[in-house]
């Protein structure tokens, strides 16, 4: 890996890119700074397993360079992107992976190179195939504390949160004197953020006694709905069976009415003929008679 100048750091920028829609996705990076060439880094903090980590690198950089150009600017404007990934996870074999894009020619494998040169000067201004984004995968739990470069100190920071006893950084001695002024704040943070949290339990507590008194009462308006549908439904049933088995008897009665009703007038018409065949000639005059 080709080693790199002394970076200057002249301004943050805006984390959240411009969108041109509200379904567009957005860079949210953790930081992003500009140094005096105006080349921009992208810091991004992985403290979560996250395999999709190259393809958000991928998308951040691209968004950055597309949402700094403006619309009617040259293409010649575009500034170098790094973008670092500081996981806090283990990725391959070592600490720091550094990938850039080389262009080659596929026989000869000599390296392309496009020399960009200022149109009022004629000089050269840059390698336009140096303008690819970079970038640096860093895998802080797989740092094996060695402590030889100055990386090694911060990489140490990062992995212990706290500095080296000794180290190779000259900046490390501000963060020693920044971590000393901001450790009473430190605590009385967390003293703060405890007392927040234990009202925020009460709170929790208390809210959730509530909702699992109103949870309960709508689980026996439920039991107590279910059960009257059910004695409805039995009620329902027991009715349509006595009122068809009153039907029934009903029937029953009527067709033994109409039963002996025909048994008697057979009967009788039965007693009427025997009646008429039994009468003699006095009792047929005496009916004339009459």
């Amino acid at each position: 890996m080709k080693s790199y100048g002394n970076v200057k750091i002249i301004g943050l920028l805006d984390t959240e890119s411009n969108k041109e829609d509200k379904k567009s996705k957005r860079s949210l990076a953790d930081l992003i700074v500009e140094d005096e060439e105006h080349q921009k880094y992208i810091i991004e903090i992985e403290r979560q397993v996250k395999e999709s980590f190259i393809h958000k690198a991928c998308f951040n950089t691209s968004r950055l360079i597309v949402d700094h150009l403006g619309e009617r600017m040259d293409y010649i404007k575009i500034a170098k992107v790094f973008h670092i990934s500081l996981l806090y996870f283990p990725v391959g074999k070592g600490a720091i992976h550094h990938g850039q894009t080389i262009i080659r020619e596929i026989e000869t494998k000599e390296r392309l190179t496009v020399h960009v040169k200022d149109p009022e000067t004629g000089k050269i201004i840059c390698d336009a195939t140096n303008i690819l984004p970079e970038y640096f995968f860093i895998s802080v739990p797989l740092f094996d504390d060695r402590l030889e470069k100055e990386i090694d100190d911060w990489l140490y920071v990062m992995k212990y949160d706290h500095i080296p006893e000794t180290f190779h950084s000259p900046y490390m001695q501000r963060v020693a004197d920044k971590q000393r002024d901001s450790y009473a704040y430190y605590l009385k943070q967390i003293y703060n953020d405890r007392d927040e949290f234990h009202a925020a339990v009460v709170r929790g507590l208390e809210k959730g006694r509530e909702e699992g008194r109103e949870e309960e009462r709508k689980k026996n308006e439920a039991k107590l709905e279910e059960e009257r549908k059910k004695n409805e439904a039995k009620l329902e049933e027991e009715r349509k069976k006595n009122e068809a088995k009153l039907e029934e008897e009903r029937k029953k009665n009527e067709a033994k009415l109409e039963e002996e009703r025909k048994k008697n007038e057979a009967k009788l018409e039965e007693e009427r003929k025997k009646n008429e065949k039994g009468d003699g000639p006095q009792d047929a005059q005496k009916r004339n008679e009459c």
